[in-house]
């Protein structure tokens, strides 16, 4: 179990108090975790008298667009400020921002990075990281007592989004006893969670629904059942008219057989002008280290869940991936 006494806030709650206009950017294809995390931490520094703006490279997804805050993220052509201080939440690798765009401002800005992902880079930075924690808002939740800030109700819903996706509805593995408390905690500002089920769960557009239909129309697996996969290319998401949020969800999918240890997503991606590519998401049970195996392709995350990207098509990636989660499965097994 983690608590607020486990970390030092001072140097993070130093540059904070240091600085009025601050940038706060999190990952591409930004899920519940970096989206509620960066608003919920906004709306805190913009009660301590701050200028926060959150930027984001990529859209909000439809079923995110709910959180108090999401209407007034910027893209990064639309800054108009000089930052004096740049924090970067769920995202401790700056590639993982998207295509260099916070570069500009380092190293001259200083930089504050709150993450619970072990992959991150070597820059300078005072930096709070727990791969231990479920989600980067546990963290924010922490770092606002640290700041004197308590949560209200719209800070709440965005902490509260933040902890329930990372969690998966509080079902992973992930999911320890802080994080019910602080859960517990956001839910006695008012939180309805009819609304959270519902925004967080069930609000998926027509076209993500048709695109599950095609994914599990050509899933795949192993004799045994432990490995599973399956696959969507560029094609038949351009047929359905699908946006690339509408992915989302998809990887989880392929836990659902039973026996399964290893669920694979291939989700294919070619954008006019560019060399194709496969996003490759991995989900395990616990125990099978997906993380390590998603480092290899120069990805990351965590050991239950985690993702790459592959130069390629499908037909070049797939073969590529399948014998090396074959492999992870034999090894575990064979030390059991």
């Amino acid at each position: 179990m983690c608590s607020f006494a486990d970390y030092d806030f001072a140097p993070a709650v130093k540059l904070i108090e240091g600085a009025t206009d601050i940038l706060i950017a999190g990952h591409v294809s930004p899920d519940g975790d970096t989206l509620g995390s960066t608003l919920g931490l906004s709306l805190a520094l913009q009660r301590l008298g701050k200028r926060p703006r959150v930027v984001f490279q990529d859209d909000v997804p439809q079923h995110l667009n709910f959180l108090p805050g999401a209407a007034a993220i910027l893209k990064p052509a639309a800054v108009d400020f000089t930052p004096q201080l740049l924090i970067l939440v769920d995202c401790a690798a700056l590639s993982r921002t998207g295509d260099g765009w916070v570069d500009k401002y380092l190293p001259e800005t200083p930089l504050l990075i709150l993450d619970h992902h072990a992959l991150r880079d070597d820059i300078p930075a005072v930096s709070i990281i727990d791969g231990k924690l479920a989600a980067t808002g546990e963290l924010i939740f922490w770092l606002l007592q640290a700041l004197g800030v308590e949560p209200d109700i719209d800070i709440a819903r965005c902490l509260y989004t933040a902890i329930c996706t990372d969690t998966g509805g509080f079902r992973f593995t992930n999911t320890r006893t802080h994080t019910f408390e602080i859960a517990a905690r956001l839910r006695a500002k008012g939180i309805s969670l009819e609304e959270m089920r519902i925004q967080l769960f069930e609000s998926r557009s027509y076209e993500h629904l048709r695109l599950l239909g095609e994914a599990m129309s050509n899933l795949s697996c192993s004799l045994d059942h432990k490995l599973v996969w399956c696959a969507l290319s560029e094609e038949t998401k351009r047929r359905l008219g699908a946006k690339p949020e509408d992915t989302d969800g998809i990887a989880g999918q392929t836990m659902l057989l039973e026996g399964v240890k290893v669920g694979i997503f291939f989700d294919e991606r070619i954008k006019p002008g560019e060399e194709p590519v496969v996003k490759v998401s991995f989900r395990a049970r616990n125990g099978y280290n997906v993380g390590a195996l998603a480092a290899v392709y120069g990805g990351g995350g965590h050991h239950a869940a985690s993702g790459c990207t592959i130069a390629g098509r499908l037909a070049d990636v797939i073969p590529q991936i399948l014998p090396a989660a074959e492999q992870l499965i034999a090894a575990v097994e064979q030390k059991q």
